[in-house]
């Protein structure tokens, strides 16, 4: 197959369109590019549809299997110039890929006496979201919850950032809130001993002084403004860092995996 090398090939402004949400929600699709993303997506079974590639730019053997692993029919060759506009890299590995999106309820969580679920309450910059799926991956948690209005995890920023995550553990996503309320209420009514924590600055308690040896779901809020009062109200307890130095808060994605490792450790010992 002789690459693309038109950027107005039908095809290649898809591609292209994939970079906006609207049109990522539209289509429901989105594109992931790297190496190791791509790698992480075919060996987790993500629904992958087009394998989009640049033979010129291809930088090692690992690239050249990755792309022999789909069939010929779900490639998709591109020019080395073609790739390298279409890129949001420095410096590309001419491996891409489009994955469908996956859009899943509540429901796909798997419940279970030792769960932990962590929402993303309007977090708004997708480094950060993206940054907290992959915490929520490494700490073996089972679910990721993103609560609207808030950043898109199929953000190619916030791709970036999950390092593959993103194929690992189910995300949901949200437009409100009040979804996870009634989920919440149907667990409980089911039997299981959940508890709801709700993070601030302002928390009630020491994170460290929490029971977590029971199923735990996480709530961190919004880079600037936190969790809504409302919102914290509805938990069962709300936490808080100890702040020893100047500053008074941390970015929400180190605050998130010094609050998820906590978890961790006290269910470990």
């Amino acid at each position: 197959m002789n690459p693309i090398t038109s950027p107005h090939n039908p095809k290649v402004k898809f591609l292209r369109s994939l970079r906006r949400r609207k049109y990522r929600r539209r289509e429901g699709r989105f594109l992931i590019e790297g190496i190791r993303i791509v790698g992480e997506a075919l060996e987790l079974g993500a629904p992958l549809e087009t394998l989009v590639y640049a033979p010129e730019l291809l930088v090692s053997e690992r690239a050249q299997s990755l792309v022999e692993a789909v069939e010929p029919a779900r490639r998709l060759a591109l020019s080395g110039d073609l790739f390298r506009a279409l890129s949001d890299r420095e410096q590309p590995q001419g491996i891409a890929a489009v994955v469908r999106i996956e859009d899943r309820t509540l429901a796909a969580i798997p419940t279970t006496e030792e769960m932990l679920v962590i929402v993303a309450h309007q977090v708004r910059d997708p480094g950060n979201l993206g940054t907290i799926i992959r915490t929520a991956d490494a700490a073996g948690a089972d679910g990721l919850v993103v609560i609207g209005p808030a950043a898109d995890p199929y953000d190619p920023q916030a791709v970036r950032a999950t390092m593959g995550s993103l194929f690992a553990l189910p995300v949901v996503c949200l437009a409100d809130e009040e979804p996870l309320w009634t989920w919440c209420a149907e667990l409980r009514r089911k039997g299981l001993p959940l508890l709801v924590v709700a993070s601030s600055a302002h928390g009630e308690r020491l994170h460290f002084t929490v029971d977590y040896d029971r199923p735990v779901v996480l709530l961190v809020g919004n880079e600037r403004a936190g969790l809504p009062a409302a919102t914290r109200r509805r938990a069962d307890v709300t936490v808080r860092l100890p702040m020893r130095g100047r500053a008074t808060s941390l970015n929400v994605a180190a605050a998130t995996a010094a609050l998820v490792y906590e978890i961790v450790r006290r269910r470990m010992v």
